[in-house]
Order: C-alpha cells, then sequence, then structure tokens
C-alpha cells in the first residue's frame, strides 16, 4: 500500500531513484526512432514515455517469471542470446539490467550485434546503491559501462550521473531505515507500524535534506547510478561468435 500511495512522493525511500531515472530516460526521447528493444524491460516504465517515437517497442526477459512484480515482455531470452536478427534494432533500451546478469560482456556485445550501424544504446546501472535482488553481481564506476562498450566497438557519447553525493547519502539512509530498519527486522516491525507516520515524515525530511545537500555542495563522486549512451559507428561489421547459434525471430512476429 506504502509503494502505491506514495512511491511517486518524496515520503518514500526510493522516491529520488525513480524520479531520476525517468527524467534521464525521458530527456532522451527524441533520439529514439524505428524499432526500440527494452533489455530487461520488466513492467515497461517507458514505454509510455518513448513508446509513441518509435515504430515497435520489444520488451525482453530472461522467463515470464522475471521481476518480483510480473513482467510485460514480448520475447522470453538470455539477454547473452538475444533471439533477433543482426542489425535489426534502431534503439536499445538497457536500464538496471547489467548489475544482474553473470557476464554483462557477453550482453554489450549481443546489443552491439543486433543493432543497426548508427543505432543507439541507452544504458543505466547502479554504482552506490545496495544489493536489491539474488542475482546481484556487480556495481559500475562511471566509466565501468563506457569500458565494455568500447570492447564492443561502440562510441560512446556521454557518460552523466543522475545524483550528487548529498543526494546519495540520503537515498541511501532511507533505504537502510525504512526497508530495513522497519520492514525486514522483525523486532522492529511493531514499531514500524505504530510510528508508520513519524516514519514518512522523517523519509520526506532525509529526501529534502538530500536534495539541498546536493545543490549547496555540488559533488557527483557517489552518484548512485549514471546514464551511459553510446551509438554503433555508421559503418560497422558484426560476426556471430562460433559456436553461440541462435534461430532469429522475425521483427514483425514480435508482440
Amino acid at each position: 500500500m506504502v509503494r502505491a500511495l506514495l512511491v511517486r512522493t518524496p515520503f518514500h525511500p526510493g522516491f529520488w531513484v525513480r524520479r531520476r531515472l525517468e527524467r534521464a530516460i525521458g530527456s532522451q526521447r527524441d533520439r529514439v526512432c524505428g524499432v526500440l528493444l527494452d533489455v530487461g524491460c520488466g513492467l515497461k516504465p517507458y514505454e509510455k514515455v518513448l513508446g509513441e517515437r518509435v515504430n515497435k517497442y520489444i520488451g525482453l526477459e530472461y522467463s515470464p517469471e522475471s521481476g518480483y512484480r510480473g513482467n510485460k515482455a514480448d520475447v522470453y531470452a538470455d539477454a547473452a542470446a538475444i533471439p533477433l536478427a543482426s542489425g535489426s534494432v534502431d534503439t536499445v533500451l538497457c536500464t538496471e539490467l547489467l548489475e544482474h546478469v553473470p557476464n554483462p560482456d557477453m550482453v554489450i556485445e549481443e546489443i552491439a550485434r543486433v543493432l543497426k550501424p548508427g543505432g543507439i544504446l541507452l544504458c543505466t546501472a547502479p554504482f552506490f546503491y545496495p544489493i536489491h535482488d539474488a542475482l546481484d553481481f556487480f556495481r559500475y564506476s562511471p566509466m565501468g559501462v563506457a569500458t565494455m562498450m568500447r570492447r564492443h566497438s561502440f562510441q560512446v557519447e556521454s557518460v552523466a550521473p543522475l545524483s550528487g553525493t548529498g543526494l546519495t547519502l540520503a537515498i541511501l539512509f532511507n533505504i537502510y531505515w525504512f526497508d530495513i530498519g522497519f520492514m525486514w527486522t522483525k523486532w522492529l516491525y511493531l514499531f514500524g507500524l505504530i510510528l508508520r507516520p513519524v516514519l514518512l515524515l522523517f523519509v520526506f525530511i532525509v529526501n529534502m535534506c538530500g536534495w539541498l545537500l546536493e545543490r549547496m555542495l555540488p559533488s557527483h563522486h557517489m552518484s548512485f547510478n549514471h546514464l551511459t549512451i553510446a551509438h554503433q559507428p555508421e559503418m560497422q561489421s558484426h560476426t556471430r561468435i562460433v559456436g553461440r547459434k541462435i534461430a532469429p525471430l522475425p521483427i514483425e512476429a514480435v508482440g
């Protein structure tokens, strides 16, 4: 109930996380076009923002059971073996996925394969953020994702932090205070129910203090996340790795 009612307000510990991710992806809506592949799409939170800018929006997930709240995928497959033809996609969106795959290099390689020459890749991945899934393998410094992209012939355009240090500290503290202290620790749960209004007010205060610190003392050395934008060179040839054979799905058959 708290998530449903307050997730888009400063009374929720994940308010700034959601807001900054949505704004970062939304700021690139004029760049997307053609066929868009959302790798690790979950519930397709960006389809409303980007869907009207593309001809086709394809969501990819590992299985129908992926995601703690389900998913709205059109295709189910390993992100390291995408069942689409080489050079068949104009835009790839890869948000909050690379920390959950055991071999992120293979995922970036597959994205490079399915992207057309000149195609754009929008990617976010956490840097300072708690473990948030049973399959949570990596964290990425500002140049971490960009370095992987360059290994697979991408031209990196920009790497932008999504928060300042002050806001990151507020996010981390609120996650600890709200989720761990009052949701997951049994002996504190009863107090959490009784003191819920006070807890929500405290979350709000911490969120606002983090925002003020970010503006008053600018520093991005501890951003919780980064948006990395890259594109395929106009003249680029991709050859499948020997030993990995995939029968590609025609784009027209997806969805």
